[in-house]
């Protein structure tokens, strides 16, 4: 075989896994830029889910706070006007 025709084929075979070897490798760059990005986005999903729960928890205390208040000062107002009665 002529060696210039080796050197070709020779060349042209690491042309050719060089080649394939980067398109490999863009896929699987491609490949885990979506994964991450599918992940990313249901983290943020999840985290604005979390909040949304938080913001109605917060709601939901504040609510409990006031009853708890309202049912406080009734309290003293009935203690003291029993306390009024027996005097």
């Amino acid at each position: 075989m002529d060696p210039l025709l080796m050197v070709g084929a020779w060349a042209g075979a690491i042309l050719a896994v060089a080649g394939l070897g980067r398109l490999a490798w863009g896929a699987f760059v491609k490949a885990v830029q979506a994964v991450i990005e599918s992940s990313i986005s249901r983290v943020w999903r999840d985290m604005d889910d979390i909040e949304g729960r938080l913001d109605r928890l917060e709601r939901q205390v504040s609510d409990l706070r006031e009853q708890i208040s309202q049912m406080r000062d009734l309290l003293l107002a009935h203690v003291a006007e029993m306390t009024r009665r027996h005097d």
